[in-house]
């Protein structure tokens, strides 16, 4: 099965939108600058999880993006701030004092100070093909579907592709121009497919669909074997 990159995604600050990009660098941890941020609760140290705490359901109305000059954040209201300027914007955001930490793995779960621990341990590259979109959007004629709902780094377009196909391909190598990665997992999705993102609405039909239709999976978690750089367009080839 043959087909292209349509669209790739990096999400600089775990929960927060994310920024979408013509090329990026690709390597174990996946793409570069990918989560490497986490936002916690700057008094208690709790990390945000938007799907299960209401107080977090407006992290994704807020951008993250990487500019030469370093992490912006977009906010709703217009304003884009560096992240180093931006603590009374996030405390006016969500109704508390909210603090941006980096990940690390070997964190601890509950410092109120330093690196943050990630929120989920995940294979690096998340993927969904145009293929599982088009299912989800005959399903849910009524609902606004769209990639950013389901924050993949790469939405691959494979003509000839039906359902949610890439559901199948555990196991698989995928070619990537030169990078070739591994489709480890299907992801199992959760509320945060429902959050109102952007000018996305609310919509817990979303996660009940999917539920329904294809067992809560929705797109697959790979890891990189060989690593190089992925640009829009690349064209993608689904090995044995």
């Amino acid at each position: 099965m043959e087909g292209r990159v349509a669209a790739l995604w990096r999400y600089p600050v775990s929960s927060l939108g994310g920024e979408a990009l013509d090329a990026c660098a690709v390597d174990a941890t996946g793409l570069a600058g990918d989560r490497a941020w986490g936002l916690a609760d700057g008094d208690s140290g709790e990390t945000a999880f938007p799907e299960t705490k209401r107080r977090w359901r407006p992290a994704p109305q807020i951008r993250a993006r990487t500019t030469a000059d370093g992490l912006r954040l977009d906010f709703p209201d217009g304003r884009s701030l560096p992240a180093e300027a931006s603590g009374d914007a996030l405390a006016a955001h969500f109704g508390f004092p909210v603090a941006l930490r980096p990940h690390a793995a070997d964190a601890a779960e509950t410092a109120t100070a330093g690196p943050l621990k990630p929120r989920y341990e995940r294979h690096p590259i998340h993927l969904v093909t145009t293929a599982s979109l088009a299912a989800l959007r005959e399903i849910l004629p009524g609902s606004a579907i769209d990639e950013r709902r389901f924050r993949p780094n790469l939405v691959l377009d494979l003509p000839g592709a039906e359902g949610f196909v890439e559901t199948g391909w555990t196991g698989r190598l995928m070619a990537i121009g030169d990078v070739r990665i591994r489709i480890v997992e299907r992801c199992v999705r959760c509320a945060f497919t429902t959050l109102a993102q952007g000018d996305l609405p609310l919509d817990p039909a979303v996660l009940m669909a999917i539920a329904k239709r294809n067992a809560t999976h929705f797109g697959v978690l790979c890891t990189v074997e060989t690593p190089g750089g992925i640009r829009v367009g690349d064209a993608v080839r689904v090995l044995g």
